[in-house]
This record gives structure tokens, C-alpha cells and sequence, in this order.
């Protein structure tokens, strides 16, 4: 850099490199050395350091920067004040004013310009001090210094600290005030906060869980201070730890006596902090391991004292415990597990390279094989893969992101296993990175991945060739109603007329394409699934599809829950028409097998019960003949003849029962079969009804009551005899024969009312229909006559028959009251 021409002396400073590679800051001075003849001979001069005076100045400008900052940035208000004893009063003017000052009190600037405003804001309850502090230094002219509260424009309350000193001018005399005013209200409220804290800190000692602690450097029990909290933790009263000489060492365990002594009295020597961990014995007589920390505090008095805790760590010491067995056990379960870990620096440096055994295991290599030879990774990887996985280490080593990969790695037998290989960039500051991997070996994940494509492919196939439409259907749990179709099988389209995309693309088309009978319970069925829990939902409606046809479905899902989604109802739709119309025309003929059959078991009750009672009626009428006439046929039997015409009337009464019972029997018949047609001709029915009456011989004259009124109506006549005869014939043989009996004929608004009454027990409310019935008996019917169960039938029927109608009521006194009403006007004659 020295040209022969220039003679001009050589001074700069500059950078040189050190041999140990760090830079150097050097002032280079020289000078031009000539011969006789005016020519350079050579060049003379000296290098030296300079780094701490460049170091220098940069602080020295650092420290000028960061000083003007504070100064244009400082958050105090910076404020002139003209003197004006004797200080502070309400004539008061500022002369300036920083502002900061509008920032930290809200008011303008221009109004601390008026004559008193200071003290017009300062806080009430300081004024007053503020004043006089004010008079005192603007008499002795001392720096004015204090602190007081002053309200903010917006009503808060701001504490300044408020500094300034006088400036005079060079022959003594006063020019201004020269102050700064600090908010301080932060600090205020902080050691308002201290305050407290020392309070809660005083209570804590007391009530903390570690043993506080004061003694002198000589060990003076006067002088030795310990926290109540030393009977919580250790069982022992203050008293008696302070008074009983040698207390503390002597319950120090006897292994760590002697080196706690002796760190104790160093401590004591070189004033160091004592920290130390050792066990102590407590008053029951059990070790605990404690912490003793102190240091040495220094007193105005001129005597240092020892100030510490105890506090008890044997939790912490049997967690140690514990994280080195943890440890112990971590370092055996990594070492056995079934993936190879390894930690490989970037440089792939031997001496910080490590793999696990399992290597030999999973690999068959040595672990020493692998380390030994740099590129015996590279090495073993198939030849098809190589590439991939270089390419994915190179970014992996430059971009520090998590190397992952997958390939074919050579074992020791010369078989190919597929490995995963991952490992993350590790840091830790002040130590070189390092990556930390494993390698599994997955020939089994790669072979179930092979077999689990076999799988879909042969599950895809089965769910497209499904004659039943296999759907995934997703719904939020917060809106039970909002559901979505996310997968349908193509058989939609066969069944239902609409396409995938459709179904998938609209969401109400599925609410909209349900039956409207079955749409409510349906959607309600729906929407009770998703927010009940339940696993599983099964349910047959119908469907409309696109050409109109109502498709009848089983509907069948089950809910299931994959980790990070919303759970979802996978399903399917089978067409069950053919199905439900098979159960429709199997419940059709279900109903008329069950009527069919409830009609024969009706029968063959009806025929039993017939051939009960028929065999009765017929059997005691036929026998009395019987007998009767053979004692007429018997020659030797003389009988008078009023005796022979008692037998001859005998005969016929029961002959005439069996006609009755023949007749009532041939009349149902043709009434159920309907070829009866009734012969209406105009007939008093009062007359008719005294007539039959006064024929019968069923009831006794003395027991009736009769109040038979003339009505003529068009009736058939045979027909209300029969009528008569069976009611009187029913109320003889279901009444006492003592109870008396009223027969009544009235006209009734369009007819004529038959009424037969007795006082008898009267008929059960839930028999008056059944009684009837063909067959029916009451529970009071005679056990020696039953009757056949008939003649009440025939009453109805017959009523029936002339458009009217028969009933029972119970009588107004108590008994029954049979009623039969005939219309005057039948609409004509109707066939039974």
C-alpha cells in the first residue's frame, strides 16, 4: 500500500485478523526515510492496539445516542417557573411548561400559563404541605424536592415527584426555577403494595411451610431468631431450639454430620452463602431431608448476621429418586424396544454417533458394523429407493424440518424389509444439534396396506353390486336437524330414480322424498338419534320415488365416532315393498281367518249352548208326556175321569211348551236365514195383548198388574203375540214367585210402547245387551228350567222386524222393565 512517490507521512487506522481468527482494530504510522540523493531509502513506522479506543468510542457514541432519546423521549415534564417569593401562592405563573404535561394531567399546556392554575390542581389534601415547602426553599433558595398528588382533567389522581433547583445567574442574582416533575403514581402504589406485601410477607413467615431463620456469626443464642412454623415442620417449640446447646448440629444424621460441620464453619470463615441438602431428624424420632440455605447480611450496626430457611425436601428427594429410576427404566425401554434409535450428528461424526441393540435384532448388523463405516447406510438402502431418500436427507439436513421417509433397507440375511425411518433436529443452547431418530421396521404395515386395498376394492364392489343402497350420512350434534349425505351406493339410482350427485348435492332431498305420512315420525325418529346417543337406529317407512312409486324401506345405520371429525351414521336403504305387501295381504287374510274362526268358535259356543239348553227343554216336557201317557195307556189303572182330564191337560201343557220351543227354535232359524216377511194389518195391539194375557196360564192373575190402553197400529199380529208370550215367559222364570208383575200398553209419540215390569232382582247394567243374544242366559236363571235362551232373541228380532226396537231398562222401584216400541208407520216390511 506504500507508493515510492508519495512521501507524504502514513496514518489510518484499520482491522487486521489475528492468528487466532478474531479481528483487531490497529493504528499503522510511518514515514518516508529518503537517501542523500532525495530518493525513498525506506519506510519507518509502528503499529499498535487500538480495539479498546474504538471499543470506547463506540460505547461513548452508543451512550450519546441512547442519552439524546432519553432526553427527547423522557416521560417527565420538564417545566420553568419564575421566582416570585415567597413560592408557590395563587399569583403563581409558569413559564413553561413540557408537553408531557397534557399527556399525563390532560389539560392544556397554555392553561399552566395562567397566574395560580398549579394550585388549583394540586390535591387538596397536599396543598398545604406543598405551600410551605415552597415558601421554605424559595426563602433559602435550596433545591425544592417533593412529592404530591395532583388531579388529572378526567378526575384521577396522579403522585409526581417533583424536583428543581434555582439558576442564577453569574453575579448571584435569581433567574429561574429549573424543575422536572416524574409521575410516580405507579411507584406509589407500589410500595403501597410493598406495604401490604411486607405485611402478608411477615405472615407468611409465620404461617409458611420452611423454617425462617436468623443467627449471629457467633452463634449467640440471644441473638438467634426461628419461625413459629419450626413446630409444624419439625415438631420442636422456638424455645427450645434456641436455648438447648448444639441443638441443630446434634440432629443432623450422623452420615452427613461431619460434612455439614465443617461446610458450616467454611461459611463462617469466608462469608459464601451456605446451601446445603441433608437430612434431620424430627421430634418423633424420623429423618427428613431439608434444604438449608442462607447468606450473610450485613447490619448498620457493624454485626453481620445469618439469615435462611429450612425448608423440607424429601418429596423432592424421593422424586430424584424416582427420575433416576425412571431414567433407568427409560434408557432399558428404549434399548427394547422393537424400532432401532439412533442420534446422528449433522457432520455424521463417529464419536457422536449412536444406534440401539435392537439393530442386530431387527437388522441382524452389529451395532459397531453400522458405526464403523460412514456410508453403511447409503450402502444398504434398495437401489430403486436410494434416490428418494437422498434427496429427502439433503432437505432434511439443510432446512432442519422432520426427516421422514420410507424405503427398502438390505438386512444382514440379504433379504429387503421395508423400514420407516423419522427423526426430528434436536438443539440445546450452547451444545451442537443433533438429529434423534428410529427406524421400524413395517413389512407387516406394508403387507396389511397391500391386503387393505384387496379389501376396499373387494368391499367397493360388494357395496356397488349391494341390492340395498349403502349411504354415510353426516350430522352436527348442536343442529340435530341439519343432516348430510356424503356417500350413496349407485343402487340409489336404480331404486329411486335420482342420481348420486343429486342426493349429495341436495340435502333436503332425502326429507323431501319420505312418505308425508310417515315424514313427522320419521324426521322426529331422526332427530331423536342424533342427540340421544344412541349406537344404533332401525326403522320401515316409505319413500316417494322420482317416476311417483311409493317404495317401502327398512332403514338401518349405525353411529360411529372417528377421533377429530363429527361423528356420522353409516348405513342402508332396502327395498321392502315386496315384503310389505306380502305382511298387507297376510294380515288381510290374518283378519279373515280370525273372523272366520271367531264366528265358528261363536257357533260352537252358540251349539253347545243350544244343545244344552235344548236338551233340557225338550227332554222334561217329552218325559212328563211320557210318563202321563203311559200311565193313561196302563189298563190296570182305574181313573176317574176329573183325574183323566188333570193327565190330559198335563199332556197338552207340555205339549204346548214343546211347541213353543219348536216354534221360537223354527222362527230364529228363518230370521237368520231373513225369509221372513212381516203381514202388517192395521190391529189394536191394547186388545191383542189382553188377549194373550188372558189365554196364558205362565202367570197366576193374582200376581198382575195390567194397564193395557186401545192403540191400533199396523203390525202383524202373530208376531206380538210372540212378542207377549216370550217376555211374560222371561219374566216368570227369572223372577220370584211372589213378585208381582205390571204388563202396560201405551201409544208412544209414532207408535205403540209394550212394557212388561216386575220387582224382581232386576238385570246387570253389562247384561242388558248380551241378554239378547242367541243362547244368553242371565246368572239367575232356574238351574231346574234354564231355558233355551230364545225367546229374548225373538222379542228383538220381531221388534226389529216392524222397524222398532226392544230393550231393558231397571224399574223405577227396583226390578227390570222389558220395553218393545212399534212404530206406526213402519217404512215397510223388512226381512230379518
Amino acid at each position: 500500500a506504500f507508493s515510492v512517490n508519495d512521501l507524504d507521512p502514513f496514518d489510518e487506522i484499520y482491522r487486521m485478523r489475528h492468528a487466532d481468527g478474531h479481528w483487531v482494530w490497529v493504528q499503522d504510522t510511518s514515514t518516508t526515510v529518503l537517501h542523500d540523493d532525495g530518493s525513498v531509502a525506506f519506510f519507518q513506522g509502528f503499529m499498535f492496539d487500538v480495539t479498546q479506543r474504538k471499543e470506547a468510542e463506540e460505547q461513548v457514541r452508543v451512550a450519546e445516542e441512547r442519552y439524546r432519546a432519553i432526553v427527547e423521549n423522557t416521560p417527565a415534564i420538564t417545566y420553568q417557573e419564575m421566582p416570585q417569593p415567597p413560592g408557590f401562592d395563587q399569583a403563581t405563573s409558569i413559564a413553561y411548561v413540557s408537553p408531557q404535561i397534557e399527556q399525563l394531567l390532560g389539560y392544556p399546556a397554555a392553561e399552566w400559563a395562567q397566574p395560580g392554575f398549579w394550585t388549583r390542581v394540586i390535591h387538596p389534601d397536599d396543598l398545604i404541605a406543598v405551600l410551605a415547602e415552597s415558601h421554605r426553599t424559595a426563602e433559602s433558595g435550596e433545591p425544592y424536592l417533593q412529592e404530591y398528588r395532583m388531579v388529572a382533567a378526567d378526575g384521577r389522581t396522579v403522585w409526581f415527584h417533583d424536583e428543581s433547583h434555582l439558576i442564577r445567574d453569574t453575579d448571584g442574582n435569581a433567574l429561574v426555577w429549573q424543575g422536572v416533575m416524574v409521575d410516580v403514581t405507579e411507584r406509589m402504589e407500589t410500595e403501597a403494595r410493598l406495604r401490604q406485601a411486607q405485611e402478608r410477607l411477615q405472615a407468611l413467615v409465620d404461617h409458611m411451610p420452611a423454617v425462617v431463620y436468623v443467627e449471629s456469626t457467633d452463634n449467640s443464642p440471644e441473638k438467634l431468631y426461628i419461625s413459629p412454623t419450626v413446630e409444624q415442620v419439625f415438631g420442636y417449640s422456638a424455645e427450645e431450639w434456641i436455648w438447648t446447646p448444639d441443638f441443630w448440629v446434634d440432629r443432623v444424621h450422623p452420615d452427613d454430620r461431619e460434612a455439614i460441620r465443617a461446610y458450616d464453619e467454611r461459611s463462617n470463615e469466608d462469608h459464601e452463602p451456605f446451601a446445603a441438602d441433608y437430612r434431620f431428624r424430627r421430634a418423633d424420632g424420623e429423618y427428613v431431608w431439608v434444604h438449608d440455605e442462607a447468606v450473610l447480611v450485613p447490619s448498620k450496626d457493624g454485626d453481620a448476621f445469618w439469615q435462611g430457611f429450612l425448608f423440607d425436601i424429601t418429596a423432592q428427594k424421593q422424586a430424584e429418586e424416582r427420575l433416576i429410576e425412571t431414567e433407568r427404566l427409560f434408557r432399558a425401554t428404549v434399548e427394547n424396544l422393537p424400532a432401532v434409535v439412533y442420534r446422528e450428528a449433522l457432520d455424521a461424526s463417529n464419536d457422536r454417533f449412536y444406534i440401539s441393540p435392537q439393530l442386530e435384532r431387527v437388522f441382524g448388523y452389529r451395532p459397531a458394523e453400522w458405526s464403523e463405516t460412514p456410508t453403511f447406510w447409503l450402502e444398504h438402502i434398495h437401489p430403486d429407493d436410494v434416490g428418494v431418500v437422498v434427496t429427502a436427507n439433503q432437505h432434511a439436513n439443510a432446512t432442519r424440518e422432520r426427516f421422514s421417509c420410507d424405503y427398502r433397507l438390505l438386512r444382514a440375511d440379504g433379504t429387503y424389509t421395508w423400514v420407516h425411518d423419522e427423526a426430528t433436529w434436536v438443539e440445546e443452547v450452547g451444545l451442537e444439534g443433533w438429529w434423534q431418530g428410529f427406524m421400524l421396521d413395517i413389512s407387516e404395515r406394508y403387507e396389511a396396506e397391500r391386503q387393505l386395498r384387496e379389501a376396499e376394492e373387494k368391499f367397493r364392489t360388494i357395496v356397488e353390486k349391494n341390492p340395498a343402497v349403502i349411504y354415510t350420512q353426516e350430522f352436527d350434534p348442536d343442529s340435530p336437524t341439519l343432516s348430510r349425505t356424503t356417500y350413496i351406493s349407485p343402487r340409489q339410482d336404480v331404486l329411486f330414480g335420482y342420481t348420486t350427485q343429486e342426493v349429495i348435492d341436495d340435502p333436503t332431498l332425502w326429507t323431501r322424498t319420505i312418505h308425508p305420512d310417515d315424514r313427522e315420525r320419521v324426521l322426529s325418529a331422526d332427530i331423536a338419534s342424533n342427540t340421544s346417543g344412541d349406537d344404533e337406529i332401525s326403522m320401515e317407512y316409505r319413500m316417494i320415488a322420482r317416476d311417483g312409486r311409493i317404495v317401502w324401506v327398512q332403514d338401518q345405520a349405525q353411529r360411529v365416532q372417528v377421533e377429530g371429525r363429527q361423528p356420522f351414521w353409516q348405513g342402508f336403504l332396502l327395498d321392502i315393498t315386496e315384503r310389505k305387501q306380502a305382511e298387507e295381504q297376510l294380515s288381510r287374510a290374518l283378519e279373515v281367518e280370525r273372523e272366520a274362526s271367531g264366528r265358528l268358535r261363536a257357533l260352537d259356543e252358540m251349539k253347545n249352548t243350544f244343545l244344552q239348553a235344548v236338551s233340557h227343554d225338550l227332554r222334561t216336557p217329552l218325559a212328563a208326556i211320557l210318563g202321563l201317557a203311559i200311565t193313561l195307556e196302563r189298563g190296570d189303572v182305574h181313573l176317574e175321569e176329573s183325574d183323566a182330564q188333570d193327565l190330559a191337560r198335563r199332556i197338552a201343557d207340555n205339549a204346548r211348551r214343546l211347541d213353543r220351543l219348536v216354534t221360537n227354535l223354527l222362527d230364529l232359524d228363518r230370521l237368520a236365514r231373513g225369509i221372513v216377511t212381516p203381514k202388517l194389518q192395521p190391529t189394536d195391539v191394547g186388545a191383542l195383548v189382553r188377549r194373550v194375557v188372558a189365554e196364558s196360564d205362565l202367570i197366576a192373575d193374582a200376581r198382575l198388574r195390567t194397564q193395557i190402553a186401545s192403540v191400533t197400529v199396523a203390525v202383524d199380529a202373530a208376531k206380538v203375540e210372540r212378542i207377549i208370550e216370550n217376555l211374560l215367559a222371561n219374566t216368570v222364570r227369572h223372577t220370584p214367585s211372589n213378585s208381582t208383575i205390571w204388563i202396560t200398553v201405551r201409544a208412544a209419540p209414532d207408535g205403540v210402547l209394550l212394557l212388561v215390569e216386575d220387582d224382581g232382582p232386576g238385570v246387570a247394567p253389562e247384561l242388558t245387551d248380551a241378554i239378547f243374544e242367541p243362547f244368553r242366559q242371565g246368572p239367575d236363571a232356574p238351574q231346574h228350567s234354564p231355558g233355551v235362551g230364545v225367546g229374548l232373541t225373538l222379542v228383538r228380532r220381531f221388534a226389529e222386524l216392524h222397524g222398532g226396537r226392544a230393550w231393558v231398562e231397571e224399574r223405577a222401584g227396583g226390578g227390570a222393565s222389558f220395553r218393545v216400541f212399534l212404530p206406526a208407520r213402519p217404512d215397510g216390511s223388512r226381512e230379518a
